[in-house]
């Protein structure tokens, strides 16, 4: 997978920098604590999969992983989900290994989009199996409400259920990084310093910051159940396999003592749901410009596949753009993408007080408000 990926050799990066032999042996000392949080998720979720071979396996998202070859060499049907530009790379690479094979589907899809998700499938007639690793925390919460009306739809017309690992890894992959460095006070400093500098910069989100990680599980679990949910909690522990890869010995029974209190969280569909009802109205902007001023109206959903689009029509605008009006009467949802490129549109004004939304509706509104854009866009 990585040659066909075209992904450069594991430690190319640092060839011919001068790194001090001490930080290089102390970063090849903490790989284990990254490895065993991958590898015991990705290994884990595949044993429950394995369990389950009745299903049809939509892996939201898929990621760069070589799971599409893993159910090709079963005989089983998948779709593996991702963003645009992870599908633009994981498809054709698939394809150089087994072949184009109509049992394995790579779709680009946006969660928060319903109709991006049901256009995969066709004419299924077996139960779902959508499994979700490290996916949630990115979304705020108007948009996990959205994810979950959708992945409700998808499991109300073709049966099934969902299964997540995000809220485990999410409250204890602190534990399993540092049974795997065998609590070394000065290896889990470093691991903690690491990745906390690595959240800070590695996405422009907060992240968990939806009532999925909340702390308080019963709030959680009321949620879910408000969204037409019921709760099955998975041990982890049944799924781990015999041996990882990446740690050994009495670091190898501390990471398996942590997964006794982690569970895969299953959702199956109750007959009701009390949630948002989802607007399908498709995406289309329009451009008008009359001296300085560039008017765009848009419709339907402004979210991660539609949002390109919109940058586009600005882009292709001519120069110089002294104001801006965005007519969204008939905009009925904005996702976190979406509005990263309304901020675009908005810095490049000189005068900001010249960039105007008419027509904004309720329920945009608040969600505008949600993300606390209502000061910069209102």
């Amino acid at each position: 997978m990585t040659q066909a990926l075209n992904f450069p050799p594991f430690g190319s990066q640092t060839e011919g920098k001068n790194i001090p032999p001490e930080i290089a042996e102390n970063v090849k000392r903490l790989i284990p604590a990254y490895m065993i949080l991958v590898e015991s998720r990705f290994r884990a979720v595949n044993k429950l999969i394995d369990s389950r071979k009745d299903r049809l396996i939509v892996d939201l998202p898929c990621g760069y992983t070589s799971r599409g070859i893993r159910m090709y060499g079963q005989g089983r049907r998948y779709f593996g989900f991702d963003l645009p530009a992870v599908i633009h790379d994981i498809k054709p690479a698939v394809e150089s290994i087994i072949g184009s094979n109509k049992n394995i589907t790579y779709q680009a899809v946006d969660a928060t989009n319903y109709a991006s998700l049901e256009s995969a499938f066709t004419d299924e007639d077996h139960d779902l199996l959508i499994t979700t690793e490290g996916l949630l925390m990115y979304f705020s919460q108007y948009e996990l409400e959205e994810v979950f009306g959708n992945i409700h739809r998808l499991l109300q017309k073709y049966g099934g259920s969902w299964v997540t690992t995000d809220r485990a890894y999410a409250f204890c992959d602190r534990d399993v990084a540092h049974a795997a460095l065998n609590n070394d006070a000065g290896l889990t400093a470093m691991f903690e310093a690491v990745t906390s500098k690595a959240a800070a910069t590695a996405a422009d989100v907060k992240f968990s910051n939806n009532v999925f990680f909340d702390a308080d599980e019963e709030k959680v679990i009321s949620f879910v159940e408000k969204m037409g949910f019921e709760l099955k909690k998975i041990p982890m522990s049944n799924h781990l396999p015999e041996k990882f890869g990446s740690v050994s010995g009495s670091a190898d029974v501390s990471v398996r003592k942590v997964f006794e209190n982690m569970y895969f969280w299953e959702l199956s569909v109750k007959n009701t749901r009390q949630g948002q009802k989802v607007n399908d109205k498709a995406f289309s902007v329009q451009t008008k410009q009359q001296g300085g001023t560039l008017q765009l109206f848009i419709s339907g959903r402004l979210d991660t596949l539609t949002a390109p689009e919109l940058l586009k029509k600005f882009q292709e605008a001519q120069q110089p753009i002294e104001a801006i009006e965005l007519h969204v009467d008939d905009m009925s949802y904005i996702s976190s993408a979406g509005l990263r490129i309304l901020l675009i549109m908005y810095k490049s004004l000189e005068d900001k007080s010249k960039f105007k939304m008419l027509g904004v509706s309720e329920s945009v509104r608040d969600i505008i408000q949600t993300t606390g854009f209502d000061s910069v866009f209102f």
